[in-house]
């Protein structure tokens, strides 16, 4: 009878301690893997709802437009020399919004880049379609333009 009420404590205590390791991470329990969550990406084309979402917008838009090695050397120039980004929200009366996303680099000391880079504006739609805005003396269709003439083939 002593045997087995020993047994029985020596069992008991056996557990408690074993539990109370875990507690404390002696001995971890094991835990089931998990699928691995796949990271949200936000796809062209979404909805633009804030200013950092819109600037992002033109930077693909004027990507897609580079279609050469060449055309993409000048847009690296540009962004490297392009000083401050920004992106307001505009309303319109029909109760419609646009995003202004423009560049301004006019404050650069010794400015040794293209004239029509140290300002530029697009507008951006709400769905993410990006188009240069006539503000600004046109410089942002200027910078596209220099973009598509520097992805045509030659001789085409």
């Amino acid at each position: 009878m002593k045997l087995k009420l020993i047994l029985v404590v020596a069992l008991a205590l056996a557990v408690l301690v074993f539990a109370g390791c875990q507690d404390f991470g002696q001995f971890p329990t094991p835990t089931l893997p998990t699928e691995p969550q796949a990271p949200k990406v936000v796809s062209p084309g979404t909805s633009v709802g804030t200013p950092d979402r819109a600037i992002l917008a033109v930077y693909e838009h004027m990507l897609t437009i580079a279609g050469s090695a060449a055309a993409k050397e000048y847009l690296a120039e540009f962004y490297a020399m392009s000083d401050k980004w920004a992106a307001e929200q505009e309303l319109f009366k029909d109760g419609s919004t646009l995003w202004y996303v423009t560049v301004d680099s006019t404050g650069v000391k010794d400015w040794k880049g293209k004239p029509h880079w140290l300002e530029a504006g697009w507008h951006v739609s709400p769905d993410g379609k990006v188009i240069p805005s006539s503000r600004l003396k046109a410089n942002a269709l200027l910078i596209e333009a220099d973009l598509q003439k520097l992805s045509t083939p030659p001789g085409s």
